[in-house]
């Protein structure tokens, strides 16, 4: 339907160009007209031949008119159809963002509760703090465990890998900083043959992780902050491009067909 319109508009502009040019053509060999302008209707010939310049002109740019609507309609068509890939690919990335990350981010947002508010809960019960230190050592490790994978397979924009990354590091610290809190407890196992420099190094790093580990469960909580964050800012930022693409299409109101 679209090559038809487009032979019509082309028969269309050289018709016009033949009438133009035969018309120019009359009154530039024609001087018959002379005798006769002055009659009652004038001699259309002959103001054809006076005007003939401008006539061809206008008519010339009617027939360029013409000419270059295909094009033009083709380039419409073009980008549109452009934007409806764009549109499914944004979509498409929207939605695996969403299946992929939102889980993920659930999974990290309680880990931060559960640290923040078990250690706090816990940090003047010295008989218990160490058990759970121990419990939640597992379940960080494993966190990180799984993070580092999603890692390797380069999941997500470069703002994600790299809010990832900080909160891989950030989790690496944390589950060093538990392991030491509980170094006694390997230092104090016969199975393990310490010499007395190796358990008074046990001792001191397990000082110091009793006095940093608020510390480190602290910047993990800020690290799944700016995760989600980093998240969240790309879901937003490809709603507003899908958003706009769906604009593109809306406006375009072609049928359906010619989008595929």
């Amino acid at each position: 339907m679209a090559d038809h319109r487009n032979t019509l508009a082309l028969v269309a502009a050289a018709a016009t160009l033949a009438l133009v040019l035969g018309f120019a053509y009359g009154a530039t060999f024609n001087g018959g007209c002379e005798q006769i302008k002055d009659a009652q209707f004038g001699c259309l010939e002959w103001w054809f031949s006076r005007y003939q310049t401008l006539i061809a002109m206008f008519g010339a740019i009617f027939v360029a008119w013409l000419s270059v609507q295909p094009v033009l309609k083709q380039l419409k068509l073009s980008s549109v159809q452009t934007a409806v890939a764009l549109q499914q690919v944004h979509a498409d990335r929207e939605k695996r963002l969403e299946n992929w990350l939102k889980p993920e981010l659930a999974a990290l947002e309680k880990l931060s509760e559960d640290l923040a508010r078990g250690y706090y809960e816990r940090e003047d019960d010295h008989g218990v703090l160490p058990h759970w230190v121990w419990d939640m050592n597992q379940t960080v490790d494993s966190t990180r465990g799984r993070l580092i994978r999603r890692q390797d397979r380069n999941f997500g924009p470069a703002e994600i890998t790299a809010a990832r990354q900080n909160l891989i590091d950030i989790l690496g610290r944390l589950t060093k900083c538990m392991s030491d809190y509980n170094g006694s407890v390997y230092a104090d196992d016969p199975e393990y043959d310490f010499s007395d420099d190796d358990r008074a190094k046990i001792d001191a790093a397990e000082t110091k992780a009793r006095e940093y580990l608020p510390t480190r469960i602290d910047e993990a909580s800020v690290a799944i902050k700016k995760f989600a964050e980093a998240v969240a800012a790309d879901l937003r930022e490809l709603r507003l491009k899908r958003r706009l693409y769906d604009q593109m299409v809306a406006s375009a109101n072609l049928p359906a067909e010619k989008l595929e």
